[in-house]
């Protein structure tokens, strides 16, 4: 259950752009690969992402403009799911579209090893929704 809430975060993590840093460099080539979920900031709290034992989450950005979002849901038996898509890079604003869904994000760090998205999502399920970071890292 928990992992379905977690994928449902995740892809609303992608709804929209929020924040003015724009002073960093984004690129295409620095963007595409896998990045595996890594921790999530809202509220002044950091939250790490639960990844089960067996394999990890991640999204990856091919350089085709494909988008895949892997995840677990469950061990044993291996429970596996994936959505795929495609992304356009605007600026620092990361854009995908996953069956006729559309979601963006605004890169707000990004180095060979890490990468952050700042988006605007109902972290807390109170309502209202929060900045929230949503933390990657490559290894």
């Amino acid at each position: 259950m928990k992992k379905i809430l977690l994928f449902t975060l995740a892809s609303m993590a992608m709804l929209s752009s929020c924040s003015s840093d724009d002073s960093v460099k984004v690129t295409e080539d620095k963007l595409t690969k896998k990045w595996y979920y890594k921790s999530y900031q809202a509220n002044g709290e950091t939250e790490a992402y639960d990844h089960l034992p067996c394999a990890k989450d991640y999204v990856e950005f091919l350089p085709n403009g494909s988008y895949i979002e892997f995840y677990v849901n469950d061990c044993s038996p291996l429970e596996t799911g994936s959505s795929t898509g495609s992304w356009v890079l605007d600026g620092n604003t990361v854009a995908v579209a996953i069956d006729g869904e559309n979601y963006s994000g605004k890169v707000t760090k990004l180095s060979d090893t890490e990468l952050q998205l700042t988006v605007r999502a109902d972290y807390d399920d109170d309502g209202d929704e929060e900045n929230v970071k949503v933390n990657f890292t490559n290894n």
